[in-house]
């Protein structure tokens, strides 16, 4: 979850750079104005401003006026709006694509991040304790104290991860849903992870009164149940 939380707070920085690039460009683009240097010609002993840019590969020369103090003060005070303007573009581009990198980079660490090798929870039927589930790598051991059908969710003492996380699966909303997305994102998760929405709902279901408790959690049938 750490990493996941990374990679969202890169996500948000990389939108904000994105939102200020283009309001940075919309600002340049009003100036109606293109990037140019001030240069002083001397002509015949006469000193001379210009105002140089590349065009089509080649160099063109504005004539501004000779030169006087103050006489293009204007033009310095746009010319350096724009250049500050284009420095700030750039910079924001190019932190723009670091953060695209290093959300790349994230992304792949998640892929190869390893699943939680030991963990365990307790299953109730309101307060009462039905399991006690201890998952070892692969393996997963279930402590049953009921052997009520109506109360005990495991069938046998030991299964595979893959049976457990199906197990799970049956206290989660449908995969399919329309509206999975919304659901997800407000449990503050960006993907269908059965053993992550049980984490965040306790598996609690309509259609009985079964929960989880896990490690630390201070809680009782009335504060998850949902009837």
């Amino acid at each position: 979850m750490e990493m996941k939380n990374v990679y969202k707070s890169l996500n948000e920085q990389k939108l904000y750079y994105e939102q200020e690039l283009t309001r940075k460009k919309n600002v340049l683009k009003d100036t109606k104005e293109e990037r140019k240097n001030i240069t002083i010609k001397k002509i015949h002993g006469e000193l001379y401003y210009y105002a140089q840019c590349k065009r089509a590969g080649k160099v063109n020369s504005q004539y501004l006026g000779p030169v006087i103090p103050g006489t293009i003060a204007d033009i310095e005070e746009k010319q350096n709006k724009i250049e500050c303007l284009t420095e700030e573009i750039k910079e924001l581009e190019w932190n723009i694509e670091s953060l695209e990198k290093m959300m790349e980079y994230y992304k792949k660490r998640e892929k190869k991040e390893p699943v939680m090798n030991n963990f365990s929870f307790e299953v109730y039927w309101k307060d009462e304790i039905t399991a006690r589930v201890y998952v070892k790598k692969k393996k997963v051991i279930v402590s049953r104290y009921t052997e009520n059908p109506g109360k005990q969710l495991f069938a046998s003492k030991e299964m595979t991860r893959f049976q457990l996380g199906k197990i799970m699966e049956m206290r989660c909303w449908e995969k399919g849903r329309p509206d999975i997305n919304e659901i997800l994102n407000h449990l503050g998760l960006s993907e269908y992870n059965p053993y992550e929405i049980v984490r965040k709902t306790h598996g609690v279901s309509y259609n009985d009164f079964i929960w989880f408790r896990f490690p630390g959690e201070k809680l009782t049938s009335k504060d998850v149940l949902v009837r």
